[in-house]
This record gives structure tokens, C-alpha cells and sequence, in this order.
């Protein structure tokens, strides 16, 4: 896509870095005569995320420095940092978390202190993307290029069909509560369609208004049994697909049709003449939009974007430098490159086509861009009021683990295995048991 560009002086020259310890080549650390330090031969960077070897190649060819990325899978992710960084070592220099590991990592003392980009991290930044990247004494120590703001993403045409209007406003009022998610469900069950893939598209909603973990007390909220029963319910009334995130039938919905009840089952495995059925919605934070672009096919340009229940956010790749690195400069200078720079940020823009970018600048300068994957939709300015509205104080280290854990007590009420009661005593069980500094309604 081609959008306006914005065009700031990038970083050059060279980086003050630590003369190296001892022995071996020390070409890469040691000052010249006049006193300049040289760059490093080499910059390692470990990230959950393929993203980075884009931003290494555009670093490379900027500053001349040779960028070293390795992709670790976020299941094995939290283990290998742990077990090199908790030996000090120096094998790697920038290291990345997603949000809920952010914490954890920087008790560690893993993440080295950025307080020197705090300010333009304050002024540049979506909010939320400089309050998660802080750790709990207010010190900054991670920054990330993207915001993951999210979003109810819908058919246009089946809006039409059934609601008579695809307008955004219109048909966020639809997702406004969980009893107009319910009546929204029951209208499009009439007409042979599907609210959501599988019930939990809602988990986002599961704390709109407060943490899991508040003062040291577990939060079972009127929201978070809201979602309980809600999710319940369109299970049981058969309101959902039955295609579970990620799945064959979930990703070939995007494009039409998609067997119901297909589970996991590979597509080419699913009997001739199964029926099929539609799906009207996605709950996904921004990058679920590109997923949903890829995936459409002949149905590009058929999807809006609106508001939900609440705002909220999933995921993101948050950037810091391993405290032990001995190329510490010139590591923060390819976070600074990657984060703050607004010649990178739109750069990105065109080179993922169609990531949001953290720079409320050039959010901005984007924000009339129509979208054509989404009915010419201005979604940039869409996922910019949405970022602008994220609560980051709701969000703890522990959801993860909780999060699963509640999703386990909706899916034995779902398929009959325990009633409520049994399926909440059990949760608040496994959240002692996995969190004993927790306070739990019961355990």
C-alpha cells in the first residue's frame, strides 16, 4: 500500500561500547586512536517473533552492523532466557517478552535500564506500550513498534442480511454486553449463521473492568461470570461453529463456508455433505486483521471492524537489552532504531502491510488511509482511539495461568461435565494451588 511518508534523521555514527574483558579478538570493542569506539562486528538478538529478522535486515543496511536473530518458540521462550540470563552470560544482547512475561523477566533483572529514552518513549508512544514496558519501581526497560489493540472484526454482508446495516457504530451496539452478544447470536441463528467460531473468542472480555489479581486477591468479577455464562449458553444453544481458533474450518471461514461441528478435523477429512454453516465474527486484538486478510481469498474487502464489550489488547513484542551484554550502546541504539524512530515506524507500516505501529505520529499521519481488505474502512484511526483507551493497570502476570485455568471450568459446564458450582470450587483449586500468595474466594 502506498502511504505518506514521514522522513526523520536515523542514528549513525559510532557507539560508545565496553572495552572487552580479556583476551580473544578485540576488534569489535576496542576505541580507535582518537578515542572513538568502533562498532561491534555483531549484534544477537533472541525474540519470540519473525518480525525482528525484517527490522535486523533494514538496521544492517543502515548502520553497516550485522544483526544476528534467532527465533526462539514462545513455549521454550522463558526457559532458555532463564537458564543463560540467570548465569549473567553475554551471549546474546537484545532480548524481547511479550506482556505478561515482562514482569517476571524484570525481577530477574534481565532487562537493562532504558531511562535514558523515557521521555520520548512517554511523548512518541501509545500510552499503554510505555506503561507496559516499565517494570514495578517505574523504571523503563523494554519498548515495542507495534500496539496489538483490539477489535470486534465482522461480515459486512451478513450484517446487511440480518441486522440491515454494516456500520461500524451500529453494529458495536450489538457486542455492547454479553445479553446483546446472546440476542445477536439468537438473530443470526435464524438465519443459518454463526456468532463467533468457538466461545472462546469472549475470553478477551472475561475482565473489562478489573485485573484477575487485585491486592493480592483473586477477582471473580460480574464480568468474568458474565463471560462464564455467556459462553455457556451460546455453547449449548449451539450459537458458535464449533471451529476452535486456528483450526482448518476456523481459517477457511474467513473465506465462506466452513462445516460445522468440524473441531480440529483436517478439511479433506470432513464427510461430503456435512452441513456448513457461516461465521459472522472474530474477537481479536489488531493482528487477528491481517489473519483474517490473508485468509479471505474472495472475501477480501467484506469485513468491518468495531468496538466490543471493552478494550483491550493481546500479545506484542516488547524489546529491551540483556543487563549482562557487552555491547550494551550499541544494542540500545537497535532498540531505539526499531521502537522511536518515525522513518522506521513507517517503514514498518509498508513492510508488514498492515501492522499498527506504537508512534502516535504516525498513526496519525495514517489515520485517513482506507482500508481496501476492510470495505475501504479507515482502520488505522480505528486502532488508534482503541489503543488510546487500553487500561494497562488490568492487566497482571498471573492471567495467563488464570486465564487458562477459568477456560477449563467454561469447558466442563459447556459439555456437561460439572455444574457451575463444582467447575468454580475447582478453579479457585488450581489458582491456590498454582499461586499459593494468592487470596481465593475458596480453595
Amino acid at each position: 500500500m502506498k502511504l505518506k511518508r514521514i522522513f526523520t534523521a536515523i542514528l549513525a555514527g559510532t557507539m560508545a561500547l565496553s572495552m572487552a574483558a580479556c583476551g580473544g579478538n578485540t576488534d569489535s570493542t576496542t576505541g580507535s586512536a582518537d578515542g572513538e569506539a568502533a562498532k561491534p562486528e555483531k549484534l544477537v538478538v533472541w525474540t519470540l517473533a519473525e518480525d525482528l529478522k525484517d527490522f535486523a535486515a533494514h538496521y544492517t543496511e543502515k548502520t553497516g552492523i550485522d544483526v544476528e536473530v534467532n527465533v526462539i518458540a514462545p513455549a521454550d521462550y522463558p526457559t532458555k532466557l532463564n537458564t543463560s540470563l540467570g548465569s549473567q552470560s553475554d551471549e546474546v544482547d537484545i532480548i524481547v517478552g511479550e506482556p505478561q512475561m515482562l514482569p517476571d523477566f524484570f525481577d530477574a533483572g534481565y532487562f537493562a535500564d532504558l531511562s535514558e529514552f523515557d521521555s520520548a518513549a512517554q511523548e512518541k508512544l501509545v500510552p499503554y506500550i510505555y506503561e507496559a514496558g516499565k517494570d514495578s519501581n517505574g523504571t523503563l526497560r523494554a519498548l515495542s513498534y507495534q500496539v496489538t489493540a483490539g477489535s470486534v472484526i465482522y461480515r459486512l454482508d451478513l450484517a446487511e442480511e440480518v441486522f440491515g446495516t454494516s456500520d461500524p457504530e451500529e453494529i458495536g451496539k450489538l457486542f455492547s454486553s454479553y445479553d446483546a452478544i446472546l440476542d445477536t447470536a439468537a438473530k443470526l441463528k435464524e438465519k443459518g449463521y454463526c456468532i463467533f467460531g468457538d466461545t472462546g473468542a469472549l475470553r478477551w472480555f472475561a475482565n473489562a473492568n478489573t485485573p484477575w489479581v487485585k491486592d493480592g486477591k483473586l477477582q471473580v468479577t460480574e464480568d468474568s461470570l458474565g463471560y462464564f455464562d455467556t459462553a455457556v449458553e451460546l455453547y449449548q444453544k449451539e450459537y458458535v461453529a464449533f471451529a476452535p481458533e486456528w483450526s482448518a474450518a476456523w481459517y477457511a471461514s474467513m473465506a465462506g463456508e466452513l462445516p460445522v461441528n468440524a473441531g480440529w478435523t483436517a478439511l479433506e477429512d470432513i464427510e461430503e455433505g456435512t452441513p456448513t454453516t457461516q461465521i459472522f465474527s472474530y474477537i481479536m486484538p489488531s493482528w487477528g486483521a491481517v489473519t483474517i486478510r490473508d485468509n479471505a481469498q474472495d472475501n477480501i474487502g467484506n469485513f468491518g471492524v468495531c468496538e466490543g464489550i471493552s478494550s483491550f489488547f493481546g500479545g506484542g513484542t516488547f524489546i529491551g537489552v540483556n543487563e549482562y551484554s557487552k555491547n550494551k550502546e550499541a544494542a540500545k541504539d537497535f532498540v531505539e532504531f526499531c521502537t522511536l524512530n518515525e522513518e522506521t515506524s513507517e517503514w514498518w507500516i509498508d513492510e508488514s502491510n498492515g501492522d499498527i505501529v506504537s508512534m502516535k505520529s504516525v498513526l496519525e499521519a495514517n489515520k485517513d488511509y482506507e482500508n481496501p481488505a476492510f470495505g475501504n474502512q479507515k482502520t488505522y484511526e480505528f486502532f488508534m482511539k482503541q489503543a488510546e483507551n487500553i487500561d494497562y493497570s488490568l492487566i497482571t502476570r498471573y492471567d495467563t495461568e488464570i486465564g487458562n485455568a477459568f477456560g477449563t471450568a467454561i469447558v466442563a459446564v459447556q459439555n456437561g461435565e460439572k455444574d457451575k458450582e463444582t467447575a468454580l470450587k475447582e478453579f479457585y483449586t488450581t489458582v491456590k494451588a498454582t499461586y499459593p500468595e494468592i487470596e481465593v474466594p475458596e480453595a
